[in-house]
């Protein structure tokens, strides 16, 4: 009666991901380096320097690739009509960032991975902005259509014309674009946007060492998305400065993270 319970197994993930989160929630940075650089395969670190962030040499190779096979699995599924299994391509890779705009920021990343997608010869949108295999993030809640702040769907199409399909723990639902009043193509999102959601893989883009937004619990919140693999893109001094860094130091940015626990496991 009135104990305290502490969490600490993880059934979401293992191997060197665990190894991985329990190195950054340990604030060894030497340890989290060691797992980075060990290149098992289900851990990978794509070493960049702070200079320029993706903008100065686009997507490194491996991010190409699961980029390129997201895309046709997700527009395939689309295409076909098939809900659940576009649903499930879209939370097969996700490229999160800690910034919103800039060279480290989702902006920057999400153009970029639309251009890839549309020079491999996958369908892409020719004019219409409801094209099958859109994915899209809810940006606001709408209790009248039932999606909220946060949500992700894509675009499928159906006999009755595109319809957004959202994940709903049973069968899709599924909403008419005409419906949808505050949403936005994601290709890439924030850290931020993705507590709470798992995919089976992750490519994390860190921004540089002196950068405020970057702590030991946005790059923890990052790396545990993931249930099979993760990809890591920056500097050692930028997973140094994360590692070493709780958000409790940097002024107001518990808020701004929406961290509302010292936990770094919290998902809100």
């Amino acid at each position: 009666m009135g104990g305290v319970v502490t969490l600490r197994h993880t059934y979401r993930f293992a191997g060197a991901i665990a190894e991985l989160a329990q190195a950054i929630q340990a604030g060894d940075g030497n340890a989290a380096l060691g797992v980075l650089r060990r290149g098992d395969g289900t851990v990978r670190f794509v070493e960049r320097d702070d200079q320029g962030g993706g903008a100065a040499r686009g997507l490194p190779p491996g991010l190409r690739e699961d980029v390129d096979a997201a895309a046709r699995r997700l527009t395939d599924a689309a295409l076909a009509g098939d809900a659940v299994a576009a649903l499930e391509a879209l939370e097969a890779h996700r490229v999160l960032c800690g910034h919103r705009r800039g060279p480290y920021g989702t902006a920057w990343w999400g153009a970029e991975i639309e251009r890839r997608i549309a020079a491999t010869g996958i369908p892409a949108p020719s004019g219409e902005p409801w094209y099958p295999g859109r994915p899209v993030l809810v940006t606001a809640n709408d209790y009248e259509t039932g999606v909220y702040n946060g949500d992700t769907g894509v675009v499928v199409r159906t006999g009755a014309g595109p319809r957004v399909a959202f994940a709903r723990g049973g069968d899709p639902v599924l909403v008419s674009p005409a419906r949808l009043a505050d949403v936005q193509t994601v290709h890439a999102m924030t850290v931020h946007r993705a507590q709470g959601s798992q995919f089976a893989g992750v490519t994390v883009v860190l921004p540089p060492a002196e950068s405020p937004l970057l702590t030991r619990e946005l790059l923890y919140t990052a790396v545990t998305r993931a249930r099979v693999a993760v990809r890591l893109i920056g500097s050692q001094a930028a997973v140094r400065a994360a590692v070493a860094r709780p958000v409790s130091r940097a002024s107001g940015l518990r808020h701004r993270l929406g961290l509302g626990s010292p936990d770094p496991g919290s998902s809100r």
